[in-house]
């Protein structure tokens, strides 16, 4: 298996199993390659790991109440996050991906048009004064124009947000 896959197994980014697989001695290190592209042993991989997390945990178990404690923690946090996006003061990111991409997408035809529209304006001229004005007036232009449409965004956000309860008040 890859050690993006080993890293998979086990719960864990494959940078942060990376970073513990540096400070283990290499008798217990993690990765132990199996053969060529980069395949490490999984059955090895799977027993070293359980091995340190034992050892981590100081080789003993859990007591039942602390598992309970830490499944309380997790459902508070869950809960807190489902009101949290209720109240609309979180966001699902792929919402935030999209409306960047529309910013995105809106600034580059900005940007786009400015060479067809300056070419022939800027033609004949000689004075780098005079140009240098009449491209900064256009990309101010195109900059207005993108921050107006930045609001129509943030105004469309708005209205889709549900209300919360301190904005009734």
């Amino acid at each position: 298996m890859t050690k993006k896959e080993l890293a998979a197994l086990a719960g864990y980014t494959y940078r942060r199993l990376y970073d513990i697989d540096k400070t283990l001695p290499e008798d217990k290190k993690l990765f132990v390659p199996a053969g060529t592209g980069g395949k490490c042993d999984a059955a090895t991989f799977v027993q070293r790991w359980v091995d340190y997390r034992v050892s981590e945990d100081g080789g003993t178990d859990k007591d039942l109440d602390k598992v309970r404690a830490e499944h309380e923690r997790i459902k508070t946090r869950k809960t807190e996050l489902e009101v949290a996006k209720m109240e609309g003061t979180v966001v699902p990111i792929d919402q935030v991906k999209a409306e960047w991409a529309k910013i995105a997408h809106t600034a580059m035809q900005a940007m786009m048009v400015l060479p067809g529209k300056l070419a022939p304006r800027l033609i004949e001229m000689e004075n780098a004064e005079a140009i240098g004005g009449i491209i900064e007036q256009e990309v101010r232009a195109a900059l207005v124009a993108l921050s107006e449409a930045g609001e129509e965004i943030a105004a469309q956000v708005k209205e889709d947000a549900p209300e919360s309860e301190d904005e009734d008040e």
